[in-house]
C-alpha cells in the first residue's frame, strides 16, 4: 500500500478529534441531536483549520447508517465511502475551477434527484469566494430554498469576498487559528505513535512555523521525518530556514540593554550562519509582541511559549517597562516594510535595531514631571506669583534685552511745570505698551497682530523701531505695507510712551546677534541646577507676566 502522509493519516474522523474549534463543534453536534440542521453552512478561516474535514464529518452524522447521530460510526458503508472520497451523496466542488455559470446551472439539476443511498445529498464548495458573481447570482435562489435532502456547506478563507446575499441565506461559523499549546499536544500525541524521534526544542519550532495551521505543522513533521531519523533544533532550522530563537532573544536583550556593539556583534554572528534578515525581523516582532502581552497578563500566556523564550521573559518581567516594550514593538511594526522590501535587509535591520536601542534612554513623563517638582526650592522666591492686584505688582525685570541697545528710552523732554510725570507702573515698559497695542490691532487683523507679536519694539527719540530678527524678518514688508494701520492704532490707543511717535521703520536683524546678548548674561543658580540635571543650554529667555499667569 502506498504511503499516505500525516496529514491526510491523521485527518479527524468525527467531532471529537476536531481540534481547536469548540464553538463550531458545539453547534453542529447539537444541531444534528436536535434535528435544526440548516440546509446551508458557511465555514471561513485560516488554511488548514478543518473546514473541508468538518464538513466531511457532518456529511458522516447525516447519512451515518445510525444516524442522524452527532457520533458517526466510521464503520458502515456510507461513512467509509465519505472518508475515501468515493460518496456519490457528496460532491466536493472546487470553486476555483468550477465558477462559471454553467457549472451552477449544472448543480442546480442535479440537486433536484433524492440520494442515492444517504438521506441527504451534501454539496462541498471549497474556495467559494473563487465563484463569479453571476454563479452567485444563479445560485441564490437554490441556496436559500434547495430540497429537503439537500445539504450545501461552502469553505472560504476570504468571506470578505462573499456577496452578502450569499451570507445572509447560510449559518456562518468561522474557525479560528488552532492555539500553539493544542498544535504542540497533538503533535506530541502523532509522534509517540509513529514512532518519531523529535527534541522538544524541535517541536516548538515546528509549532511556531506552522502559525496555527495543524495541516501545516502535520505537513512540517513528514518533511523534517523524511529528512533525519533524531529530528533535534539544527535539522529543523537548516531544513525549513528558521531562525534561531536564542539569537533572537539575545538581540533583543541587547536593544533592551542599549548594548549596541553588542547587537552588531549578534548580527553579524546570525549572518555569518545564514540568517535571513526578513525571517529573523519577524520572528522577533512576534517575541516581543508576547514579551509585552506576557507584561500586561501577568505572564498568562507564558504556557504556550517555547521553553527557551518563557523563561527568559519570566526571568525578566521586572526589569523593563510598559513604555519600553511599548516603543519597541511600534518602532518594530513600523518599520517592518524596510526590511522586507529593502534593497539591503541587513542594512536595515541593523539600523532599524540601532535606532530601538536609544529607546531606552527615555523616560516616562511621570518620571519627569517628579524630577522637574524637585526644583521648587531651588527656584528664588520672587519668582513665585504675586497675589496683589496688577496695578500694585512692580514690573518684572526684563530678561530679554541683548544689552545697552534696547534699554528703556529716556523722555524726550523735560516735564514742564503743572505736568505730571506718569509713574512706571502706570504706563509700564515698552513691551508692555506694544502688547497692549498689538491686541488692539488684532481685533481688526489677526494677521497683521501675528507678525507684530513677533517683532522686539525700540524707541528712538520720535521713532519707533521694529526690530525682526532671524527667520521673522520674512514678515517685514508685510508689516511695511501696513505702516499707516499702525499710525492710527497708536493714535487711538494715546499711550504716553507713543505719544511722540512720528516715524515707524522696520528693522532686520540676524538671530545670531540675540544669541550673543544672552550668552552674556549671568546664569542664575536655578538656571543652573536645571541645566546640571536635566541637560540642555539656554536658547531664549523671555518675560513672564506673573499676574496674568496667576489669573
Amino acid at each position: 500500500m502506498s504511503y499516505i502522509v500525516l496529514a491526510r493519516k491523521w485527518r479527524p474522523q468525527s467531532f471529537d478529534e476536531l481540534i481547536g474549534q469548540e464553538t463550531v463543534r458545539t453547534i453542529l453536534r447539537n444541531a444534528v441531536k436536535q434535528g435544526r440542521i440548516g440546509h446551508a453552512y458557511l465555514f471561513s478561516g485560516p488554511r488548514g483549520v478543518g473546514k473541508t474535514s468538518t464538513a466531511r464529518i457532518l456529511a458522516k452524522s447525516l447519512n451515518c447508517a445510525e444516524g442522524p447521530t452527532p457520533q458517526p460510526c466510521n464503520n458502515c458503508q456510507s461513512c467509509q465511502s465519505i472518508t475515501e472520497g468515493y460518496a456519490v451523496d457528496v460532491m466536493e466542488i472546487d470553486g476555483a475551477s468550477n465558477n462559471s455559470v454553467e457549472d451552477i446551472r449544472d448543480l442546480r439539476e442535479r440537486v433536484k434527484y433524492a440520494p442515492s443511498l444517504g438521506r441527504y445529498k451534501v454539496y462541498i464548495i471549497d474556495e467559494a469566494h473563487m465563484l463569479s458573481a453571476s454563479a452567485f447570482n444563479a445560485l441564490l435562489k437554490t441556496l436559500e430554498e434547495p430540497p429537503p435532502h439537500v445539504v450545501f456547506v461552502l469553505a472560504t478563507t476570504a468571506p470578505q469576498k462573499i456577496p452578502v446575499t450569499v451570507l445572509s441565506r447560510c449559518q456562518h461559523l468561522p474557525f479560528r487559528r488552532v492555539s500553539s499549546r493544542e498544535i504542540k499536544e497533538h503533535l506530541s500525541r502523532i509522534t509517540e505513535k509513529e514512532g518519531i524521534a523529535i527534541s522538544g526544542a524541535a517541536l516548538d519550532m515546528l509549532v511556531r512555523a506552522a502559525d496555527g495551521s495543524m495541516r501545516d505543522a502535520l505537513t512540517l513533521l513528514d518533511q523534517v521525518s523524511a529528512f533525519t531519523e533524531e529530528i533535534n533544533e539544527d535539522s529543523v532550522r537548516d531544513l525549513l530556514g528558521l531562525s534561531d530563537m536564542e539569537m533572537v532573544v539575545a538581540v533583543t536583550d541587547a536593544v533592551l540593554r542599549g548594548k549596541r556593539k553588542e547587537l552588531l556583534e549578534l548580527i553579524d554572528q546570525a549572518y555569518e550562519k545564514g540568517m535571513d534578515p526578513r525571517t529573523f525581523y519577524r520572528d522577533m516582532l512576534q517575541f516581543v509582541r508576547a514579551f509585552l502581552i506576557a507584561f500586561l497578563t501577568d505572564g498568562a500566556n507564558l504556557e504556550e511559549l517555547p521553553e527557551l523564550e518563557g523563561s527568559y521573559i519570566r526571568d525578566n518581567l521586572k526589569t523593563v517597562t510598559e513604555e519600553s516594550l511599548s516603543l519597541l514593538l511600534s518602532e518594530l511594526a513600523r518599520k517592518e516594510g524596510e526590511v522586507r522590501t529593502g534593497f539591503s535587509p541587513r542594512v536595515a535591520l541593523e539600523m532599524i535595531l540601532l535606532r530601538a536601542s536609544y529607546l531606552r534612554t527615555l523616560r516616562p513623563v511621570g518620571e519627569i514631571i517628579k524630577r522637574l517638582q524637585q526644583f521648587d526650592s531651588a527656584l528664588p522666591e520672587a519668582s513665585a506669583p504675586s497675589p496683589l492686584p496688577a496695578k500694585e505688582t512692580a514690573p518684572a525685570e526684563d530678561t530679554e534685552t541683548e544689552g545697552e541697545d534696547n534699554a528703556p528710552p529716556e523722555p524726550s523732554h523735560s516735564p514742564e511745570a503743572g505736568e505730571t510725570t506718569p509713574s512706571t507702573s502706570e504706563e509700564g515698559d515698552v513691551e508692555s505698551a506694544w502688547e497692549d497695542l498689538v491686541r488692539r490691532i488684532e481685533e481688526e487683523d489677526t494677521i497683521l497682530a501675528s507678525k507684530l507679536r513677533v517683532a522686539v519694539p525700540e524707541i528712538e527719540d520720535n521713532s519707533l523701531n521694529l526690530v525682526l530678527n532671524g527667520g521673522h524678518a520674512l514678515h517685514s514688508d508685510s508689516i511695511r505695507q501696513n505702516i499707516s494701520r499702525l499710525h492710527r492704532a497708536i493714535k487711538e490707543k494715546d499711550h504716553p510712551l507713543f505719544r511722540g511717535i512720528q516715524k515707524i521703520e522696520v528693522v532686520k536683524k540676524k538671530s545670531q546677534t540675540q544669541r550673543k546678548g544672552l550668552t552674556r548674561q549671568k546664569i542664575t543658580p536655578a538656571e543652573e541646577k536645571i541645566i546640571k540635571t536635566l541637560g540642555g543650554r539656554i536658547i531664549e529667555r523671555r518675560k513672564i507676566n506673573v499676574q496674568e499667569d496667576v489669573r
